[in-house]
């Protein structure tokens, strides 16, 4: 009998302290996920870095730089290739890159770059540059400006993005 109630109380108390410590566990998960929230809703932009890849590396540092009217800051760092966007104040960093693993491609993401006021200044620079107009200036509609679209130099196809 002595031996029953021990053995009761001690699975009582494993049951109890395996509770306690799946609510402390499930508090826990809940805290931290507010918290994430938290921190997610304070974020300006949800674009940190992008980066291009290339095959020329010199070709499209010159093409982004034409075009844009840019200096692109080239770097080395470990064996790559790094062509560093000017990003004074802004919240987003972009990079031209050569290396083991980046390649160029037609598909996937696209990135709009800002186009300024009026895209097609840029555009008109592009062909001129050796890149190619896929889908040249277009309304999306008065609240929301125009887009284009171009392959780079490299074969990337990029967006521009502008108000007028």
């Amino acid at each position: 009998m002595k031996w029953t109630i021990l053995c009761v109380t001690i699975m009582f108390v494993i049951v109890v302290a395996g509770y306690n410590s799946q609510n402390n566990l499930n508090s826990k998960i809940k805290n931290d996920h507010s918290t994430i929230t938290q921190s997610t809703s304070d974020m300006k932009s949800f674009i940190s870095i992008f980066e291009i890849p290339t095959i020329e590396f010199s070709r499209a540092v010159n093409f982004y730089q034409s075009i844009l009217d840019i200096e692109v800051t080239e770097m080395d760092m470990q064996g790559t290739q790094m062509g560093l966007f000017p990003s004074d104040g802004q919240m987003v960093s972009g990079v031209i890159i050569k290396g083991e693993g980046y390649k160029p491609s037609s598909d996937g993401v696209i990135i709009y770059l800002n186009g300024g006021d009026n895209l097609q200044l840029i555009l008109d620079k592009v062909t001129t540059h050796g890149g190619e107009i896929i889908v040249p200036k277009t309304l999306i509609d008065e609240e929301n400006g125009h887009f284009a679209m171009f392959l780079d130099t490299e074969g990337n196809r990029m967006g521009l993005h502008s108000p007028n």
